[in-house]
Parts: structure tokens; C-alpha cells; sequence
């Protein structure tokens, strides 16, 4: 079977693309992209090129850029290119030049695609990318995932020469006598990639001379077991996980100390949520513990509260501070909305979403915001002042939601109410009063 034939089988049992299908071929002029742009313009695709400059490697780059023009000139299809500050890129976001290229291609990439209205983008990685992204993976620690090497389709981007190793690649490119550009970089074991691809496959090669097809195999077998997996914990996670509110989870501690194997488990429920394995370590440690502990990922936050672990998203913890700037102000914080009014009726409204103060003794702008670290108040029909910290846990508030009751300052700094629970008894309404200031909360 030719590798016209064996890339029209691969496309079809990998479910990658359909003839009609228009592909964005990202093509850096090396033989891997080469080979693929000229399989795909010979297949009867409706295909266009893109290449990016990363400006890393002076004329040598502007060379390549050159050679990928002129194919796509010859082949009479669209070419994209554009270049790229890569090191710049790499400084300002302090990550290496590897991941920066990375990064500003791949969101190049899905500009062009939906601006110009392709299906997919088709990358030209080979079975011995897929060998050297499994073996960085296990050297570096990703987990199960990481076994699985490179997938052929990932949203819209699609890999389709994993059939191929370099050999393979090389064979038909000569064959074919097609002209290509080698990036010297490539050859440079600086970095961690090309020293696994330079001096430790060849060696694992040794011990098995069909390394990238065994090795193709095995990955296809992790990707199945990972795909049972996951359906077993979507299930786990769906009977554990009660959603109380929006975006707030609550689970039963004690079926998380059940669990066995009980980290590996932990860490698989709660990965989606950017969990780290140290940081659900330090979970599994805390489960028997006292409540009130939190543990952090960039974007979720967990509570231990008495029985239940509460998994909320980090921005749902602190609102953003509003202002009322004047009677009359209509604000909304945190799904509470506030209307404000000032009159000369003292009389006394008993409803809990209404709040009346000595309108005198306002002092605006007035804040609402969460509570903070050292916060007191003097509440109503209470004796001297109390951290509101202390106040919450009279009231039996669970720590999570702590940050989500309003907290409204007087311009002088004194805390006016905690609302809906108590006002502050320096301002309320006295014998002595005039006008009156109001809240209303709904």
C-alpha cells in the first residue's frame, strides 16, 4: 500500500476529515510538512498553507519562509505567513523559546482558520514525535494523560502523519525528490526534546529496532484505558459531587476517605478543576482533620467545612468592591442588587432586607464589599464591638461563605451592616434623628 493510500486509510479510521473538508496546512519547510502538503494537494483537498517566521535563526528563517511561498505558489494555493518577536514573546510571559513558539502559532493558526474559513489544521507530527512526547512526559510527570503521547485530533487540530515514522518520511521525500529546509536547531541537544530524539532513542532502539511502532501501540492501549478511566471517574464525580448553588460543590468527606486507591482517585475527580497532585496530597492528609482549611488551584478554591468538602470557583470568593455614591444610587454586588433612599419618615421598617440609618451620619461614597482580615462592627443589641470573623461563626456561616455576605462601609470606614444579619449600632435610627437614609436589598 502506497502512503497516498495508507494516509486515506488513516484519515477514515481516525475520523480526522472528510474530503470536503477545507485543511490550513502549517508547513516550516522541513520534509515532515513537505510530504504532508504535497499528500494532501495529490488527495484533492481543498487545502491552504501557513508558516510562520519565528525569527530565531536570521536568514536561515527568512529562507524557509521562502521555500514554503514558492510551494504553495507552485501548488496555485492560498499562503498565510507572519512573523514573530519569539524571544521577546519567551521574556515577557517567562516562559522558554520551545513553549513561545508554541503558543503564538497555535493562536495564529485559529485566527487564519476561522477568519478564513477553514475546518481543521493539520500538523505534520510523525510516530517519532509521538515516541519523544511520551518519553518527555515520563521524564517531566504528567500522569496518565501524558501516556498517551500526541492525539491525532484535538478539537481542530489534526495530526495525520502518527502513521509515519522519520524513516518512513525521509524514504518517500527522496522518492519523491521533493526540496525541503533542515532546521539546524533540530539537531542541537541544548534542548530536552532533540537530546531524546539524538541520544536516548537510538540507544532504546538497540533493545527493540521497531521502537516508534511498539512504542505507537502501547500509547493506543494507554489512550483506551484512559478513555475507561475517565468514563468511571465522569460517574465517581457526577454521584459524589452535589451542585448546591451555582458553581458550588459539595462532597461527602467521608466518601473521600473511602476511596481506594484514595490519591490517585483525588487526583483524577478533581484534576478538571486545576488541582495539583501536592496540593490534593495535602487534601487527603487534611480530610480527618479540623474544618476550615482551604486548598487553592489558579482557578477553584476547596473547603473543608464539618462533613462536607466544598469545591467553589476562585472567583467566586471575593466580589469586587461597588460604591454608593450619593441617595438614590441603585448598585448590584454579588447578585444582591441595593436600592438607596433618604427621607424624613423615621418611621421603623422591621423587614430583614430593609436597613435604616441616621442619614447625618453617612458619610459617602459608601463601599459594599467582602469581608476582609480584622473587620469589627458594634452590633445592634450587643454590647462594645466583635470581629466579624467571631460574628460569623455565632451565626454558624461556613468559612466558604464568608466572602459572599455584603459588607457595608461608611465613608469614615465604620462598618454600617452586615447584611441581611445586623446593623451597627452607632447608626441606627434614634428619637433624635431627622432624615432617614435606606437600603433595600433584593
Amino acid at each position: 500500500m502506497s502512503v497516498q493510500e495508507r494516509l486515506g486509510q488513516y484519515l477514515s479510521e481516525q475520523a480526522l476529515c472528510n474530503p470536503h473538508d477545507r485543511i490550513l496546512l502549517a508547513v516550516s519547510g522541513g520534509k515532515d510538512s513537505v510530504l504532508m502538503t504535497h499528500l494532501f494537494a495529490e488527495a484533492g483537498y481543498v487545502i491552504g498553507i501557513a508558516h510562520c517566521n519565528f525569527r530565531l535563526r536570521g536568514t536561515e528563517s527568512d529562507a524557509d519562509e521562502t521555500l514554503v511561498y514558492q510551494l504553495a505558489k507552485t501548488l496555485g494555493v492560498p499562503f498565510y505567513a507572519t512573523a514573530f518577536d519569539t524571544e521577546a514573546y519567551a521574556r515577557q510571559h517567562k516562559v522558554s523559546i520551545q513553549m513561545a513558539a508554541r503558543e503564538l502559532r497555535y493562536e495564529w493558526f485559529e485566527t487564519i482558520r476561522t477568519s478564513q474559513d477553514y475546518d481543521y489544521v493539520a500538523v505534520a507530527q510523525h510516530q517519532n514525535d509521538h515516541v519523544e512526547t511520551l518519553l518527555l512526559n515520563l521524564v517531566r510527570g504528567t500522569g496518565l494523560a501524558g501516556l498517551q503521547g500526541i492525539q491525532p485530533k484535538r478539537g481542530c487540530i489534526i495530526r495525520p502523519l502518527l502513521f509515519l515514522n522519520a524513516e518512513e518520511v525521509g524514504r518517500e521525500v527522496k522518492e519523491r525528490g521533493l526540496e525541503y529546509r533542515d532546521d539546524a536547531s533540530n539537531f542541537s541537544t541544548k534542548y530536552a526534546r532533540n537530546k531524546i530524539r539524538l541520544e536516548i532513542i537510538p540507544q532504546l532502539s538497540v533493545l527493540n529496532p521497531s521502537l516508534e511502532r511498539t512504542i505507537a501501540t502501547e500509547m493506543t492501549r494507554f489512550a483506551d484505558t484512559y478513555a475507561v478511566l475517565q468514563t468511571h471517574v465522569t460517574a465517581m464525580r457526577s454521584k459524589l459531587f452535589t451542585e448546591q448553588a451555582a458553581g458550588e460543590w459539595h462532597i461527602p468527606i467521608a466518601e473521600l476517605i473511602s476511596l481506594e486507591p484514595q490519591r490517585f482517585l483525588l487526583y483524577e475527580l478533581f484534576k478538571p478543576f486545576g488541582f495539583t497532585e501536592a496540593v490534593l496530597g495535602d487534601l487527603a492528609r487534611a480530610l480527618s482533620g479540623v474544618s476550615g482549611k482551604q486548598f487553592l488551584s489558579q482557578s477553584h478554591v476547596l473547603y473543608l467545612d464539618r462533613d462536607e468538602v466544598v469545591l467553589k470557583p476562585c472567583k467566586a470568593i471575593r466580589e469586587e468592591m461597588v460604591v454608593i455614591g450619593k441617595p438614590g444610587d441603585h448598585v448590584q454586588w454579588g447578585g444582591h442588587c441595593f436600592q438607596s433612599d433618604c427621607s424624613s419618615d423615621t418611621g421603623i421598617d422591621t423587614a430583614t432586607h430593609v436597613a435604616q440609618f441616621d442619614a447625618d451620619l453617612m458619610v459617602f461614597p459608601i463601599r459594599i464589599r467582602s469581608w476582609q482580615e480584622g473587620d469589627v462592627f458594634c452590633p445592634l443589641g450587643m454590647k462594645g464591638r466583635k470581629k466579624l470573623s467571631d460574628f460569623f461563626v455565632s451565626l454558624k456561616i461556613p468559612v466558604y461563605r464568608k466572602h459572599t455576605v455584603p459588607v457595608l462601609v461608611n465613608g469614615n470606614g465604620d462598618i454600617i451592616w452586615v447584611v441581611p444579619y445586623r446593623l451597627d449600632n452607632r447608626y441606627k435610627i434614634t428619637g433624635k434623628t431627622k432624615k432617614v437614609f435606606t437600603l433595600a436589598r433584593s
